[in-house]
C-alpha cells in the first residue's frame, strides 16, 4: 500500500546513515514505511512488544514514543498505571547487551517530570526508604539518602496538577537511615491536593519534617479539607507532632468514609515532653468511621476502653494492629472476640509495657472464633505476636485451629514454632508495619 493512499501522511526521508531525521519527524526502519501502516497495525506493533515488567514498559514507551508522532501518540495509551520507585534503583537497561545493573532513578524521575503524558493516567505512585538512599560507592559509605531524589519527589506530589488520576499515593520511608527526610512540612503539604485532584488513598511514613509544633491541627484540617475526592484509607506513621487535637479536627472531615486508619508511632515529641494520641482520639473516631475493615493504633496510650467504642461501630474489621499499646489490660481479648467474629489478622509485636496477649487470651480468642462459625473454621489467617508473654502451647493451638501466616521475632518461641513441622509460614515481625503501604514486609 503506498502513503499516496493515506492523505495527510508524508513518506520519510532517510539520510545516509539510516538515522531518524527528527525534523521532519520520521522513523527509521529498512522494510517498512512505519507511517504508512493504520493505526490498528501500530497498536498491535506496540502491544506485542511491550515488555511484562513495569519498569522496562516504561522505558520501551519512551524508545516508542521518539520514533514519530504516530507511535508518541498510541504509545502513550500503554503507559503503566503504576510506578513502584525502587525498581529502578538497580536497573537493567532493554537491549543493553549487558547484565549490568544501573541507577536510573534520577533519570526516570526527571522524564516523569519533564513529560506530562507519563503522569497523566497514573493511579498508583509507590516509594520506599530503598528508593530514595544514595547509592554508595563504597560499602564503607554511610548510607544516606539522595537530595536530588528528594527534590524531584517534592516538585511531583506540589506541583499543581501533577498527577491528574492518581488515587494512591504511597511514601513508606521507615528506616534508621531516612529518619530525617523530611519531605513533607507545613507549607509542602498545603500543596498536594491541587497536585493530586484524584487522591484517594494516603500513606505518609516517615517522611514528615519533625518538630512538635511543625503541623498545627488547623493546617493539617485544612489540609484534608481540600482534598478534591473523599479519603478511603489514611495511614500516618512517625509525625513527631501529632495530638488529640489533630485526630479531633480531621475525624468529622474525613472519617464518614475511611475503609482504613492507621496512627503509626504518632506522638507530639520535644526534649521536655512527649505525647502519646489517647482514648480522646478514640472518641471522634468512633463518632465518624462507620466502615472501617483495617485499624491500626501502635504506640499510644490508648485503654480498652477507648477501643471498644472504635470496634463496637466497625464490627466488620478484618485487619487490627495493635502493638505497643502499653495502657491496653488483658480484656481486650474479650472485646476482640466480642465485637469482631471474622478478624482475620491480628498484629501485638513490639513489647512496650504491660502485655495483654497471653497464651490463656490467644487460646480464647482462636476458641471464640470456631464457636463463631459453628466448626467450619476460623477466619484468623495471620498473627504477628512479641514472644515476652507468650509460650509455644498458646501458638500452638492457633496453627492447629488455623493460623496459616505468623510473624515473630528470632528466638525460643519461633523456634519452637519451627520444630512443630506444620505448613505455616514464619516472618520476621514488622514492628511498624502499614497495612495501608504496598511493602507490607
Amino acid at each position: 500500500m503506498s502513503s499516496s493512499q493515506h492523505p495527510g501522511r508524508k513518506r520519510p526521508r532517510f539520510d545516509s546513515n539510516n538515522n531518524v531525521n527528527s525534523q521532519n519527524n520520521n522513523c527509521n526502519t529498512s522494510n517498512i514505511n512505519l507511517l504508512s501502516l493504520p493505526d490498528e497495525a501500530l497498536n498491535n506493533i506496540i502491544s506485542y512488544s511491550l515488555p511484562q515488567t513495569e519498569c522496562h514498559a516504561w522505558e520501551w514507551i519512551g524508545r516508542l514514543s521518539q520514533i514519530c508522532r504516530s507511535f508518541r501518540r498510541l504509545a502513550q495509551t500503554y503507559a503503566p498505571t503504576r510506578i513502584v520507585l525502587t525498581d529502578f534503583r538497580y536497573y537493567t537497561r532493554l537491549n543493553s547487551g549487558s547484565h549490568r545493573s544501573v541507577d536510573v532513578r534520577e533519570e526516570f524521575l526527571r522524564s516523569l517530570r519533564n513529560c506530562s503524558w507519563k503522569r497523566q493516567h497514573l493511579k498508583e505512585f509507590h516509594v520506599n526508604y530503598e528508593a530514595v538512599l544514595r547509592i554508595p560507592v563504597e560499602e564503607r559509605f554511610e548510607r544516606r539518602h539522595c537530595s536530588t531524589i528528594k527534590a524531584l519527589l517534592r516538585t511531583l506530589i506540589t506541583t499543581p496538577s501533577s498527577f491528574l488520576e492518581l488515587e494512591w499515593l504511597d511514601i513508606e520511608l521507615h528506616d534508621e537511615f531516612s529518619n530525617d527526610y523530611h519531605l513533607v512540612n507545613a507549607e509542602s503539604l498545603q500543596l498536594i491536593p491541587d497536585a493530586l485532584p484524584a487522591l484517594q488513598k494516603l500513606c505518609l511514613s516517615n517522611c514528615f519534617k519533625k518538630g512538635i509544633g511543625e503541623i498545627s491541627p488547623h493546617q493539617l484540617r485544612q489540609f484534608f479539607a481540600n482534598l478534591k475526592k473523599p479519603l478511603t484509607s489514611l495511614s500516618l506513621c512517625g509525625p513527631e507532632w501529632m495530638t488529640d487535637a489533630h485526630v479531633e479536627g480531621i475525624m468529622s472531615i474525613i472519617g464518614e468514609n475511611l475503609v482504613r486508619l492507621e496512627l503509626v508511632d504518632c506522638i507530639a515529641w520535644d526534649v521536655a515532653q512527649e505525647e502519646m494520641l489517647s482514648d480522646n482520639s478514640l472518641v471522634p473516631i468512633a463518632h465518624h468511621c462507620k466502615q472501617l475493615k483495617s485499624f491500626s493504633m501502635v504506640g499510644s496510650h490508648i485503654t480498652s476502653r477507648g477501643l471498644e467504642m472504635v470496634l463496637s461501630a466497625n464490627m466488620g474489621i478484618t485487619t487490627l494492629n495493635l502493638s505497643s499499646n502499653r495502657r491496653l489490660d488483658t480484656g481486650t481479648v474479650d472485646i476482640i472476640s466480642k465485637y469482631l467474629p471474622r478478624l482475620e489478622e491480628l498484629r501485638n509485636s513490639w513489647y512496650n509495657g504491660r502485655e495483654w496477649l497471653s497464651d490463656d487470651g490467644l487460646i480464647a480468642l482462636v476458641d471464640a472464633q470456631e464457636k463463631e462459625s459453628d466448626g467450619s473454621g476460623i477466619f484468623l489467617k495471620l498473627l504477628s505476636l512479641n514472644s515476652s508473654y507468650l509460650t509455644i502451647r498458646g501458638v500452638k493451638h492457633a496453627i492447629e485451629k488455623g493460623v496459616k501466616e505468623i510473624e515473630i521475632d528470632e528466638g525460643e518461641l519461633h523456634d519452637s514454632s519451627v520444630d512443630l513441622g506444620s505448613d505455616v509460614k514464619l516472618y520476621q515481625a514488622n514492628h511498624l508495619y502499614v497495612d495501608g503501604s504496598k511493602y507490607e514486609r
